[in-house]
């Protein structure tokens, strides 16, 4: 632009000279000054105006340029703005401004599902193994929601590990229920990063179009309550929005406020339930169980706050307190009596968890040795090679493995044989109904010759009357826990117990001769 500014000046002075010059040099050359300066006029009006031309053409040129450049910044910003960097997903703002096209032609006798999905246990899956690999969970849990999902609807991510679905169009809500399975079904397959596998589930909250409601945040929400509902009924399961759920989900919420503070300020006790020698009739161990009275909820049952605790990602926390507080009272006991301790299925994906346990015994001046961890079958199944290697790390250090409710699950026998199990504890529910139910009976005595066969303890669980302590006794049985020699008491009364043992006995004796 410049150049050609200077160019015009350029020629407007040759002109200009030669107009002066001229005369000077050819005195007999006649000009017309006259003719001359309307000549110069006009050239120097014309130059102007083909410059001007050119001029407001590049300038054109230019404008659309930066108008093209600014259009498809624009769009890609939208276009991020929009979608989650992660997954390449839409995000809550798209799902938004798409519902309404997707629900603008839904026949009456139709519907649509709304659809709330997390990832079950990914806070410790991502702490535990990182966030890189989180980020690749993620998404190839989203690729997995989109290639199920298809064409006809959307899947969005909403944030950290929730995700949303507006499934296609559906006349029965059979469908709906057939591709919530699908969907499980799909989830449920095998990770694999590299050389690692992994293996998630994912509850399924469903909210449906428009009889659960109009407004896509409405539905949401809805959905969303229905899924603390499937996760609350087991995992890897869906539930259907019902209206009763808005009272419990509520419920459920504030009591998810209580625990955290009840946690931080050390609110949940450790209270402390006798393992029987049923051949002494003397105090062999304590089991420590969570115990928690809230203000306002009263007495909260341990089945109610602990998945609440894995849910939100502070069992651990809750586990450190608790197991802190037991290995102190329990290092006042007597050297021959051990600690019985409940880890959840969660904690055995810690690569850390054998450090953390050995720092706590330390720290009180606990033996291993008399420390027995409770462990459940589902917890070996989520990750069985990272259990094992924990399981391994723990034993190494002195630490005894219980598995906890055998019987009850799948009870493979191979865990018996793959994995360092000192003890069994046979389940309440074979030995509540021995007496009357010959099955039950069956699998108590199975248990009991398999334990000794393979050198293993056995502990009956659910004592309750001494016909059960009499019949487990005389078919081998050496451990017996339950009501009948106590509830779970505290830590005083733990003592008192102890004391009360006459002649290396617990009182409960005297209770079942007489009956």
């Amino acid at each position: 632009m410049t150049r050609s500014i200077v160019a015009l000046l350029a020629t407007v002075l040759v002109i200009f000279t030669g107009i002066k010059v001229i005369p000077v040099f050819f005195p007999a050359y006649e000009i017309d000054h006259s003719q001359l300066t309307f000549d110069f006029i006009t050239s120097l009006v014309l130059g102007i105006a083909i410059f001007s031309l050119g001029y407001g053409a590049w300038a054109t040129r230019r404008l659309r340029k930066e108008l093209k450049a600014r259009s498809s910044a624009h769009s890609e910003a939208l276009a991020l703005a929009q979608h989650d960097p992660l997954t390449g997903l839409p995000n809550r703002r798209r799902l938004l401004e798409a519902f309404a096209d997707l629900t603008y032609e839904v026949k009456p006798d139709c519907f649509r599902a709304v659809m709330m999905l997390d990832l079950d246990g990914f806070k410790p899956i991502n702490d535990v193994y990182g966030h890189s690999f989180g980020d690749n969970l993620l998404r190839s849990f989203a690729d997995r929601l989109a290639e199920t999902l298809g064409k006809e609807g959307i899947v969005a991510r909403l944030g950290g590990d929730e995700f949303a679905i507006v499934s296609p169009v559906f006349k029965e809500k059979s469908e709906a229920a057939g591709f919530a399975r699908r969907l499980i079904t799909r989830i449920n397959d095998r990770f694999e990063f590299g050389n690692r596998q992994i293996s998630i589930g994912s509850g399924i909250g469903i909210a449906l179009y428009p009889h659960d409601g109009h407004a896509i945040t409405e539905l949401l929400r809805r959905a969303d309550i229905a899924l603390y509902r499937a996760k609350s009924s087991g995992r890897s399961t869906y539930r259907f929005f019902e209206v009763d759920m808005d009272a419990s989900i509520l419920h459920r919420t504030l009591l998810e406020q209580r625990l955290r503070h009840a946690i931080s300020e050390h609110e949940v006790k450790a209270y402390y339930q006798p393992i029987l020698d049923m051949d002494s009739g003397r105090i062999a161990g304590f089991e420590a169980l969570a115990r928690w009275t809230d203000t306002d909820f009263g007495n909260v049952p341990p089945l109610q706050f602990i998945p609440i605790a894995e849910d939100c990602g502070i069992i651990s926390e809750l586990t450190q307190h608790l197991l802190e507080d037991a290995c102190k009272v329990a290092a006042t006991w007597p050297d021959d009596l051990y600690l019985s301790f409940n880890l959840s299925p969660v904690q055995l994906q810690d690569p850390a968890l054998p450090v953390q346990i050995s720092a706590i015994l330390q720290k009180f001046g606990f033996p291993p040795s008399r420390l027995v961890l409770e462990i459940t079958e589902t917890s070996l199944l989520k990750n069985p090679e990272s259990a094992k290697r924990i399981l391994t790390e723990l034993t190494e250090a002195g630490i005894s493995i219980a598995l906890d409710d055998f019987g009850a699950g799948h009870s493979s026998l191979s865990y018996l044989r793959d994995f360092p199990i000192k003890k069994v504890k046979i389940d309440k529910s074979f030995t509540e109904r021995m007496l009357e139910d010959k099955q039950c009976a069956a699998i108590v005595e199975a248990i009991l010759v398999l334990s000794k066969g393979l050198d293993i303890d056995a502990v009956a669980e659910g004592i309750e009357e001494s016909a059960v302590h009499d019949a487990l006794n005389s078919n081998g049985c050496h451990y017996g826990q339950g009501f009948l020699y106590a509830a779970a008491v505290s830590s005083d009364e733990a003592s008192l117990l102890l004391a009360s043992q006459v002649d290396g006995r617990l009182p409960f004796s005297e209770k079942i001769d007489a009956a």
